[in-house]
């Protein structure tokens, strides 16, 4: 995929001015608070239809009940004329002036893979934003996986109002959500097992070949439940049936705890994630430096995973996160990177940027909201 232009309207402090962009790489450069981050959310809004930060009523320009993307972009091999128009819970895309029929019918054709400063934290957060980062990456190796995580949470919402309920849950209209939920959330666990077992190796190979550090990386699921793996192989993948009937065993042997706490008590909503270095989590006992470090070789992963599964260049999305890597790490991180359309922010250019690009490179300066094309 290709964004060629943008016209960003009443999104955050943008001006709805038309930018064009290179079709290899971007740099964006301007002090902070100044629209660099803004603009690469407006293009994560463009092609992934959703928000990377804040809620929506954030990215609208104060007095404004709306905002709006035009592009010209090219995927699907031809070049096509791009508007979504987001106001409130509605977004309308149209595609050369025309609605798709469903939304998956262009995400089937676009690819975002990005890396903004709050994910180098997110191995040091609070198991849910964990979750968040795995379940997301999962709908984006599998679009229909996005149903799936839609019907889970589903089925965790009704079942949690049933064992909330005033007068204590109706058991038999309890009992009636305990295979449908117990298959959902076997196919949740499997599809994060799975995605873990393929980014896992990659992972390694990137940390210690790629980025040059010396730590054995791994990743390890952490299951709510004893008898969920902490790790599949890609030779061995999880049996979806097997997880289901675990999971029907361990709801209906907690029910008489469930019924006294009012929730449930076992699933992938309480499931956690983490990566070791020789053994050891990441989140006690890394440094700064390495959990960065740790991070690239996790995005740069998922970034490779993702292509290879999609078939689709993406367009690349850097934030600003190559600010405290020496200048041989960056040259590393940026030789690494999938080959595509790349939009990176800094205060000042890394080391082999224009190299990278293939001398094709469109340099941005950013103050209060305006985007000045400067080379």
């Amino acid at each position: 995929m290709l964004v060629h232009s943008l016209i960003p309207r009443n999104f955050r402090n943008l001006a709805p001015d038309r930018l064009e962009f290179s079709p290899r790489g971007n740099f964006i450069s301007g002090k902070n608070g100044q629209g660099k981050t803004n603009l690469l959310e407006a293009l994560y809004w463009l092609i992934a239809m959703r928000g990377k930060r804040g809620s929506t009523a954030e990215c609208i320009c104060k007095g404004e009940d709306f905002f709006k993307l035009d592009a010209e972009a090219t995927f699907g091999d031809l070049k096509h004329e791009l508007s979504l128009t987001v106001e409130g819970r509605s977004k309308k895309l149209l595609i050369d002036g025309t609605a798709p029929r469903r939304r998956r019918e262009y995400l089937e054709q676009v690819l975002v893979v990005d890396f903004f400063p709050e994910d180098l934290l997110i191995l040091l957060m609070e198991p849910k934003l964990r979750r968040r980062y795995l379940d997301l990456a999962c709908a984006q190796y599998s679009l229909p996986h996005e149903d799936v995580l839609r019907r889970f949470k589903r089925l965790l919402e009704q079942r949690n109002r049933i064992l909330k309920s005033e007068n204590g849950p109706d058991i038999a209209v309890l009992e009636s959500y305990d295979r449908p939920f117990a298959e959902a959330a076997a196919e949740v666990v499997a599809a994060r097992l799975n995605l873990l077992a393929m980014l896992g190796a990659r992972t390694d190979e990137i940390f210690r070949e790629g980025i040059g550090e010396k730590y054995e990386t791994a990743l390890l699921y952490l299951p709510s439940l004893d008898s969920i793996p902490e790790c599949v192989t890609l030779d061995s993948p999880p049996d979806t049936n097997q997880l289901a009937g675990e999971y029907l065993q361990a709801i209906q042997t907690l029910r008489g705890r469930e019924i006294d706490v009012r929730r449930t008590m076992v699933g992938p909503h309480r499931d956690d994630w983490a990566m070791t270095l020789d053994g050891r989590a990441v989140r006690s006992f890394a440094s700064r430096g390495e959990v960065r470090s740790a991070m690239f070789a996790l995005h740069l992963a998922r970034f490779h995973v993702l292509t290879e599964k999609r078939g689709i260049r993406p367009v690349v999305l850097i934030d600003d996160v190559m600010s405290e890597l020496d200048s041989s790490r960056k040259t590393r991180v940026l030789e690494l990177l999938p080959q595509g359309q790349v939009f990176l922010t800094s205060c000042d250019p890394p080391p082999g940027l224009e190299r990278f690009c293939d001398g094709d490179l469109a340099h941005f300066e950013m103050d209060g909201g305006v985007a000045r094309r400067i080379k």
